[in-house]
């Protein structure tokens, strides 16, 4: 299903650009770019596992041979990037589920559970601790923490100089990234999860929330609204982290089949693929793919954008997509042998992601055709993959981080006990 509309924005945005890849050393927005397309340059090819402690819902960050992750026990850990041996470790009062970002000396990470609570008749994620925390990026000392009223699942960014995060409580709230000093904080009027803000332009961020399941684009300097986009009775966009390609964004949710009259986790809903104008949030088409069983967690995939293409996994179904970015059409899907919630990362023409079955897999970018699969014992859930050099490396349900060669992964045709994997077009 492709549907159209229209809507008119109050004030337009200037076209984004669309952000590279290891365009500086500092890492300023979740999946590094607009693409979400977290891959960092280098030689590296290395073959190592590291025990976090807890369950992994974090992407990893790298700079200057470091990586930095965090897990939902609010551990975050800085590790040798060649070893994976620790180089330092700090542990938070609550979850670390965001990306952490790095700014020069410091690395900043979200502090807050997916826990919600309704305050004053209002639903709000995030319970206990709810915090931005600053620390030293060599030594891993604390430098500063700015309180928040939900949860900071959802990985800020910088954008013209303002430390942009949307929270659970659903305020906007803006920070000086020097000093933690609030430079700003507004109501938006929906309340995310876990995405992640993307900007667009200049001056502009782009996020979503579950609260009248809305996508907004909010003025950085300010934290004013510039448009919104609402999906009724649907779920999941406060769950989908938009990727862009510098014109258009691009995002994910589920809806409900009729008769039901709303969407809720157990029963049997459809995930829609969807584009929209960056500068506008007009809709530009909405693409119905596959039925299945909507978790309570995590209940959308996270997009990627490369050549023309958008893909993304399923979180209710065993499979990957790829679609056409300018019209939505669906070119290929690939059945894999779990839901997939991380985003996938694109290299010379292949797909890699992880599955909730344990599996990490290769797939030709164009066709979908399955290169490689190699499975491991542990389930990996939306902490996304990155690839630095010629490794992947990604963290998982049980909080193990796994680096593996991309040549390994294409390689490997390990089968998993009665599982056919087949690919569809």
């Amino acid at each position: 299903m492709k549907i159209a509309l229209c809507v008119t924005a109050a004030i337009a945005l200037a076209a984004p650009a669309l952000a590279t890849s290891g365009a500086s050393s500092d890492v300023t927005q979740f999946r590094v770019n607009d693409a979400n397309n977290a891959v960092f340059g280098g030689d590296l090819r290395a073959s190592w596992t590291f025990e976090s402690g807890a369950p992994i819902s974090s992407s990893p960050s790298v700079v200057g041979g470091v990586l930095y992750v965090g897990n939902n026990m609010g551990r975050l850990v800085a590790l040798d990037v060649r070893t994976g041996k620790l180089v330092w470790s700090q542990q938070a009062k609550n979850d670390l589920m965001a990306e952490p970002l790095i700014l020069g000396n410091q690395v900043i990470v979200g502090e807050g559970n997916e826990e919600s609570d309704v305050r004053a008749g209002v639903v709000h994620v995030g319970t206990g601790e709810n915090a931005l925390l600053s620390f030293d990026r060599a030594t891993g000392k604390p430098l500063w923490s700015v309180p928040l009223g939900g949860t900071a699942m959802p990985t800020p960014a910088l954008v013209a100089g303002v430390l942009v995060d949307h929270n659970g409580s659903g305020d906007i709230v803006g920070v000086d990234p020097a000093t933690g000093k609030v430079k700003y904080q507004r109501a938006t009027g929906t309340i995310p999860s876990m995405v992640g803000l993307m900007p667009a332009g200049k001056f502009a961020v782009i996020s979503g929330g579950q609260t009248k399941t809305t996508m907004v684009a909010l003025n950085a300097s300010d934290g004013s609204t510039i448009w919104q986009r609402e999906f009724p009775k649907a779920s999941g966009l406060g769950d989908c982290p938009p990727a862009g390609d510098g014109q258009l964004v691009f995002c994910d949710y589920v809806a409900l089949i009729p008769p039901e009259d709303f969407v809720q986790a157990g029963k049997m809903n459809t995930l829609h693929a969807y584009a929209l104008d960056a500068m506008t949030g007009t809709l530009l088409w909405d693409t119905a793919l596959e039925n299945g069983i909507l978790p309570k967690r995590n209940q959308s995939a996270i997009p990627l954008y490369d050549s023309g293409m958008v893909f993304l996994g399923s979180a209710i179904a065993p499979y990957m997509h790829g679609l056409d970015a300018q019209t939505g059409k669906l070119l290929w899907r690939t059945k894999v042998r779990g839901p997939v919630k991380n985003g996938p990362v694109a290299v010379g023409g292949v797909l890699y992601f992880g599955d909730l079955a344990g599996n990490l897999w290769a797939l030709d970018e164009k066709t979908g055709k399955i290169i490689g699969v190699k499975h491991f014992k542990t389930k990996f859930n939306v902490g996304s993959a990155i690839v630095v050099g010629k490794t992947l490396i990604i963290g998982s349900a049980t909080g193990r981080i796994v680096a593996v060669p991309l040549d390994v992964i294409k390689a490997s045709h390990d089968k998993a006990p009665n599982t056919v994997a087949k690919s569809a077009a």
